[in-house]
C-alpha cells in the first residue's frame, strides 16, 4: 500500500475539513436534541457530492474509490459524528443501487439522491434476526405482477424521513438464504408505515425508525437483482458501512486527540499546565497512538475493498477495533477535563455518547472476533 495521497485525495480530504469546520462546527450542539433531523446540512452536502462520493458520475456522483471516501469521512467524523451519519443515506443504499440495480432502478433513483432531492434506506434488521441474516422473516409474496410484503423492520436509518426504502425479504422460508430478495418500495406505496424509536443516546437528531408492512403492494419490477442475492447484496452495502465506522473512529478519536491537547496546554494546576504532568501524557500518548494504528487499519481495509483484494479480515479488523478505540479516546479524553468532563454542553461528553452508538451497527464486536478467527484458522467457531 502506499501512504502517499494523491493530489486529488488530498484536494478531497482538505475538502471535507473545510465543509466540517464551516457547517457542522457551529451547530453540532445545537442538533444534539431530539427530533431535528438536519435537511439543510443534507441539502448543502448535495453540491459538493458528499451524499454521492462513490456514486458513479454519469448518475451524477464523483466516483470516487472508497479509500478516498473515507479519507473525507474521518474530516467529517472529526466536525460532528452525529451530522456525518447522514452520508449513510447514499454510502448504504447509494451503494446497493450502484452495485445491484438495473440501469432503469438507476436512473430513477440516483440522480435525486446525489441531487439532495431525495432520501432512502436500507431495511435488513428484525426483531428477531440482527447480525443473523438468514433468519429474515419479512415475507414477500408475488401475485400477478406485484409483491406483497408482511413484516417489520427495525433499526432503519432514516426510515420515517426515506422517500424510498430498500428492503431484505424471504420469498420461500424454504430455501434459506437462497430465497432472500432486495425490493425498493416507494414510500407511496400501499402498506407502508415507518415511526421513529426513541430514545437514542447520543444520536438524538437521527432518524432510527421502525418499518412495518402491512400487505405492501409493490410492482414486481422493484426488484432489485434477483432472488438468492439479497443477503449478499445487502453485505456489500454492509461492508461498506464497517469501513465507515472504522473512519468514524478516526475522525472523533483525532477531535478528541486536538481538544485535549489545548485543554492540557491551556488549563493550569499547581501553578503549571497539566500537560506537564505524565500521566496527563501518558493519556495524551494512548490516545495519539491508538488512533494512529485505527487510521491504518481503516485505510487498509479501504485500499483493499477499492482494488477488489480479499478483505473480510480487515475489515472487520477495522471495525472492532475503531468502534471500540472511540469509545476508549472519549473516555479518556473526559478524564483529561476532569470535573467539566462529564457536564452537558462539553465536547468531550457529546463525542462520548455519540460514540457508543457505533458499537452494535455494521455487526458486534463480538461477532467481528469470530468472522476473524475463521478468517485465519479456516474454521467455523458456530455451532449449526
Amino acid at each position: 500500500m502506499n501512504f502517499e495521497l494523491t493530489k486529488d485525495q488530498e484536494m478531497f480530504q482538505k475538502m471535507a475539513r473545510e465543509f466540517a469546520e464551516r457547517e457542522f462546527l457551529p451547530v453540532a450542539q445545537e442538533y444534539d436534541q431530539p427530533g431535528k433531523y438536519p435537511y439543510e446540512i443534507y441539502k448543502k452536502m448535495a453540491p459538493l457530492g458528499l451524499l454521492a462520493t462513490m456514486i458513479p458520475e454519469k448518475y451524477g456522483g464523483l466516483g470516487l474509490g472508497v479509500l478516498t471516501w473515507i479519507l473525507m469521512l474521518e474530516e467529517l467524523a472529526w466536525g460532528s459524528l452525529s451530522l456525518t451519519a447522514i452520508t449513510q443515506n447514499a454510502m448504504l443504499p447509494g451503494s446497493v443501487l450502484t452495485d445491484a440495480a438495473n440501469e432503469e432502478q438507476k436512473q430513477k433513483y440516483l440522480p435525486p439522491m446525489c441531487r439532495g432531492e431525495k432520501i432512502y434506506a436500507v431495511a435488513v434488521a428484525e426483531p428477531n434476526a440482527g447480525s443473523d441474516g438468514g433468519n429474515i422473516e419479512t415475507k414477500a409474496v408475488l401475485r400477478g405482477d406485484s409483491w406483497v410484503i408482511n413484516g417489520n423492520k427495525v433499526f432503519t436509518t432514516n426510515g420515517v424521513v426515506a422517500d424510498m426504502v430498500i428492503v431484505l425479504v424471504q420469498t420461500d422460508k424454504s430455501k434459506g438464504n437462497k430465497g432472500l430478495g432486495l425490493i425498493a418500495v416507494d414510500k407511496s406505496c400501499p402498506g407502508i408505515s415507518a415511526a421513529p424509536i426513541e430514545g437514542c443516546i447520543g444520536l438524538p437528531c437521527d432518524d432510527i425508525a421502525q418499518v412495518r408492512f402491512s400487505d405492501c403492494v409493490v410492482p414486481e419490477e422493484n426488484l432489485i437483482s434477483e432472488v438468492g442475492k439479497g443477503l449478499k447484496l445487502a453485505l456489500g452495502g454492509i461492508t461498506n458501512m464497517r469501513i465507515s465506522i472504522g473512519a468514524y473512529g478516526v475522525g472523533v478519536s483525532q477531535r478528541c486527540l486536538d481538544i485535549c491537547v489545548k485543554y492540557a496546554q491551556d488549563r493550569r494546576q499547581f501553578n503549571k499546565p497539566i500537560g506537564s504532568f505524565q500521566l496527563v501524557q501518558a493519556l495524551i500518548a494512548e490516545m495519539a497512538l491508538e488512533t494512529e494504528a485505527g487510521r491504518l487499519l481503516t485505510r487498509s481495509a479501504a485500499y483493499k475493498k477499492e482494488k477488489g483484494m480479499k478483505c473480510i479480515k480487515e475489515v472487520s479488523m477495522a471495525k472492532w477495533y475503531c468502534s471500540e478505540m472511540m469509545m476508549r479516546n472519549t473516555v479518556k479524553a473526559i478524564r483529561i477535563h476532569g470535573g467539566y468532563g462529564g457536564f452537558e454542553g462539553y465536547t468531550v461528553e457529546r463525542l462520548n455518547r455519540e460514540a457508543l452508538n457505533f458499537l452494535a451497527p455494521g455487526g458486534t464486536v463480538e461477532m467481528h472476533k469470530l468472522t476473524i478467527g475463521r478468517q485465519i484458522l479456516e474454521l467455523d467457531a458456530m455451532s449449526r
